[in-house]
């Protein structure tokens, strides 16, 4: 009985390394390898298939535990990637079911929430869509998105403690806090400062769990994404929390520019507010040249493109005259 039967031991640990080797150039020359393993796990692998010795000298039934170890995660691979089949999986992100049309109401309802929330749920789903593809899991790719999630809320952290030590000081300055508790920059101090310790503590929340399930296994990552993912929203859901750090940083710093805005510009004498206001405008203005050249969907070039097809189509009409 295994491990003791008498199997092609030596031909099995061929197997193995070629497999290996293959894993090890595709995950060289890609970054959408289905490997169940990274670089540095199959060359481990494979220094620890070399100390195995001669295939010829291979005998051992620890040995042949090793090689069904290895090769048992290398055949789940190929076979939920339908390995051999005309619709076989190619790339760890690719899809091979076709996608179920969402409800308007949902589709409506992203929509609203992506610009709430600054695009943040829009880039984490096409992150999340190159991790969770078909309800399965690449092992290598889940550590590394979370990673990059861990990096993402560790900074927002950061950022977020800056600001609230911003926003406090900014309570303290005599002329704010002379003011009366309804006035614009209160109000919209207060909001800031509610919005940037919201973000400081879903940031640490999300930190935490990515910590318990980030480094878990792929089956394990399943059940966990599975859970989080039943929603009518699916995967949009996850999205959103995801991006709730960022959308409630970004939201702080605008309600703390709109106090710090209008305590300058309504209390002081006009060449500090040509100077203040020019500058101010400047700012802006490149800040929103840069978030506009980042964006993927460029309104000018898309009417462009609609004006030179609608001007094709009217001068390639026939006359009727």
């Amino acid at each position: 009985m295994y491990p003791n039967a008498k199997l092609q031991r030596a031909s099995l640990l061929k197997d193995l390394k070629e497999v290996v080797v293959h894993a090890s150039a595709e995950t060289i020359t890609t970054d959408v390898s289905l490997s169940p393993f990274d670089g540095d796990e199959l060359s481990k692998i494979l220094d620890l298939i070399s100390q195995l010795g001669e295939p010829e000298s291979v005998g051992d039934a620890y040995t042949l535990c090793v090689i069904a170890r290895f090769m048992r995660y290398f055949v789940r691979a190929k076979f939920f990637n339908f390995c051999g089949l005309p619709a076989a999986r190619l790339d760890a992100d690719q899809t091979v079911y076709k996608k179920k049309k969402k409800k308007k109401l949902i589709v409506v309802l992203s929509w609203a929430f992506n610009v709430a929330m600054f695009g943040a749920p829009k880039s984490h789903m096409q992150e999340l869509r190159r991790v969770w593809v078909d309800r399965s899991i690449n092992s290598p790719r889940w550590k590394n998105f979370n990673t990059k999630l861990s990096n993402e809320w560790s900074g927002i952290t950061m950022y977020s403690t800056v600001m609230v030590a911003v926003d406090v000081s900014f309570l303290a300055v005599p002329s704010v806090s002379i003011q009366n508790s309804g006035s614009v920059t209160i109000i919209s101090t207060y909001l800031s400062m509610f919005c940037i310790v919201g973000s400081l503590v879903v940031s640490l929340f999300l930190t935490r769990q990515n910590r318990l399930y980030g480094q878990e296994s792929a089956d394990t990552a399943v059940q966990f994404l599975t859970k989080m993912t039943g929603s009518a929203f699916g995967t949009k859901a996850v999205a959103t929390v995801h991006g709730l750090p960022y959308a409630m940083l970004l939201w702080g710093m605008l309600y703390f520019m709109l106090a710090f805005s209008y305590e300058v510009f309504t209390s002081t004498p006009t060449l500090t507010l040509a100077t203040t206001g020019s500058t101010c405008a400047l700012v802006v203005l490149f800040t929103l040249w840069l978030v506009y050249a980042a964006r993927d969907f460029h309104i000018s070039t898309r009417f462009l493109g609609w004006l030179r097809a609608s001007i094709w189509k009217a001068s390639s009409k026939p006359d009727t005259a």
